[in-house]
């Protein structure tokens, strides 16, 4: 199934995909996916965004079918010892 899955990120915007799975869980778990391993490419830092999964077909206004918010936190390296 073809779910319409929107992409919401701080500063750039709202973004709307489309991606084929058979289950609305499954669109959001492989977006999060996708797009963690792009903020892991960044530099050292923190990230947030909110991915929404719609029905196809879905109306503006429309509930979501699942949504999640996720912060995305990433380190240079070992904390130095004192």
């Amino acid at each position: 199934m073809e779910w319409k899955v929107e992409v919401d990120i701080p500063g750039i915007g709202p973004r709307m995909l489309t991606v084929d799975k058979p289950h609305a869980s499954d669109a959001l778990e492989d977006t999060k996916a996708r797009l963690n391993e792009m903020f892991l490419q960044l530099p050292a830092g923190s990230a947030s965004y909110t991915v929404a999964v719609f029905e196809p077909g879905h109306r503006a206004g429309d509930a979501s079918v699942c949504a999640e918010r996720i912060t995305l936190v990433t380190e240079v390296g070992p904390k130095p010892r004192d």
